[in-house]
């Protein structure tokens, strides 16, 4: 079995050799450039051929949890397909989300049987932003946005250096894909004036970061969003929420649902979908009763959930910085804006 203790270099053309050559036993997801809201966004596409993939810039439109943890999906019984697949491209917000979800529904009391199936049957090949969007903040949350190999998180790692590829191991489970890039790519030790251009490259990156949040600073107490429980605040906060459960359904990191129970005939299944702290029929109980009535609860329950709870379930703030709440938002509110605001008051 293959292993380095040293970053590797691989030809992006040679790399594309592995991806056509493991077809048969794996499929395979990439990120692809997609015309949706102009051409600077990227998201997840099975591999059929098409090398225009792109696996440097930034983090995708969609999150890695759409791979992982389907919109809707039966768990009685399990419909997660156990065919091996190799996820590529994925960003260290998506990484850092996918530890909460480890937590979440793999090492509590409840193991959510598709979440399991399709984590063990998956290899995940991360790779650095070398650029960034302006709602990319994961140095405010203290983050790289590339991932760190102490944090295990990735398999391997690829840092794109021109027409090439730094690949760095992350895992027992990523000798694996090695065992195959030796097999089927020319692959080499990466030598030294690679890996400073790397070092450049991670240092533009870092700074492009620092100047899109220079009106941010990562110095911030997160206890002040539940500590405020001022109404006038938080409605003042929450004024232009519109309630469309955007935030929670694009975050890498909310998992809620709601299940219901399907039968046709002698068939039965349960089954899980996606479901929004912010809408307002979430928690409600018989009788039409609800822990969080008004638009600036369920606004401040998503704050208390990221800032607060998580952290306290999960020792990890439930925001990685990817920003694509921020993106989605019809309303324009600017999650940094918010907290913020909250440091003011």
């Amino acid at each position: 079995m293959a292993s380095s203790k040293i970053p590797l270099l691989v030809e992006r053309f040679d790399f594309i050799k592995l991806i056509q050559n493991v077809q048969e036993n794996f499929d395979v997801f990439l990120p692809y450039q997609t015309e949706y809201d102009g051409k600077d966004n990227l998201s997840y596409k099975k591999y059929s051929g098409d090398n225009d993939f792109v696996l440097n810039k930034y983090r995708t439109i969609d999150p890695l949890k759409t791979l992982f943890y389907l919109t809707s999906e039966s768990v009685l019984p399990p419909s997660a397909e156990s065919r091996k697949r190799i996820v590529l491209g994925v960003k260290n917000c998506d990484l850092l989300a996918l530890r909460i979800y480890d937590k979440a529904l793999l090492e509590d009391n409840f193991v959510e049987p598709n979440y399991k199936i399709w984590r063990e049957n998956t290899y995940i090949i991360s790779s650095d932003c070398d650029d960034a969007l302006q709602s990319c903040h994961c140095n405010l949350m203290e983050y790289t946005p590339y991932p760190q190999k102490d944090d295990g998180l990735f398999d391997l790692n690829l840092s794109q250096i021109d027409d090439k590829y730094i690949v760095t191991l992350g895992s027992k489970k990523g000798e694996k894909l090695l065992d195959l890039l030796y097999e089927h790519c020319n692959v080499k030790d990466a030598p030294e004036d690679i890996l400073e251009k790397l070092t450049v490259q991670r240092d533009k990156v870092n700074k492009k970061l620092s100047e899109i949040n220079k009106d941010f600073s990562a110095k911030r107490d997160y206890s002040k969003i539940s500590k405020n429980q001022d109404v006038k605040v938080w409605s003042e906060l929450s004024k232009e929420c519109v309630e469309c459960g955007g935030c929670t359904n694009i975050c890498p990191s909310c998992y809620c649902i709601i299940v219901n129970d399907e039968s046709v005939g002698a068939d039965f299944k349960r089954i899980r979908t996606w479901d929004s702290c912010q809408l307002t029929g979430y928690a409600e109980v018989a009788g039409g009763g609800s822990p969080r009535e008004r638009v600036w609860e369920r606004f401040r329950n998503r704050y208390q959930c990221k800032f607060d709870f998580m952290k306290k379930n999960f020792s990890q703030y439930g925001c990685t910085g990817c920003g694509r709440c921020i993106a989605v938002c019809p309303a324009e509110i600017d999650q940094r804006e918010v907290i913020k605001k909250l440091q003011e008051v």
